[in-house]
């Protein structure tokens, strides 16, 4: 990490801690963005509910390397269709996803990690608070 004061000094320079938010995630407009995978990972809460986050970066346009998090959540409710999903975007990336990658979560965070560093279209679609994305190839 850089000099921590020099960064505290940036970041506090015109802060105001009494009305200004601590959060600098700045939700992007929904539409379409040629991203790059940077990593995927298993993730679970407290309460026991697991889930296989991906995190995209946009590369060109007004929003580039502002980052796309799209969580599969893998509930009783969710996971069949969480598979069915997870194949598709593999396919988007041009994978394989294999059958042994399911095996449990860490191994398919694990195997679809593979995909890291490669570009795919990421089209955000937001309803009620809640946003959806597909993942489509690069044409």
């Amino acid at each position: 990490m850089n000099n921590l004061l020099d960064i505290a000094s940036e970041v506090m320079e015109g802060f105001n801690p009494a009305t200004d938010s601590a959060d600098d995630f700045e939700k992007l407009p929904d539409g379409v963005y040629l991203c790059v995978l940077e990593d995927v990972t298993h993730k679970s809460n407290e309460k026991g509910t697991e889930w296989i986050s991906f995190k995209y970066t946009v590369m060109d346009g007004d929003y580039e390397n502002k980052c796309i998090y799209a969580n599969y959540f893998f509930t009783e409710k969710t996971v069949k269709r969480s598979i069915k999903l997870l194949g598709k975007v593999a396919y988007a990336f041009g994978y394989e996803l294999p059958l042994q990658a399911f095996e449990n979560l860490d191994t398919l965070a694990e195997s679809l990690n593979n995909m890291a560093g490669n570009q795919a279209n990421v089209e955000q679609v937001t309803k009620n608070d809640y946003s959806n994305y597909t993942i489509t190839p690069v044409e």
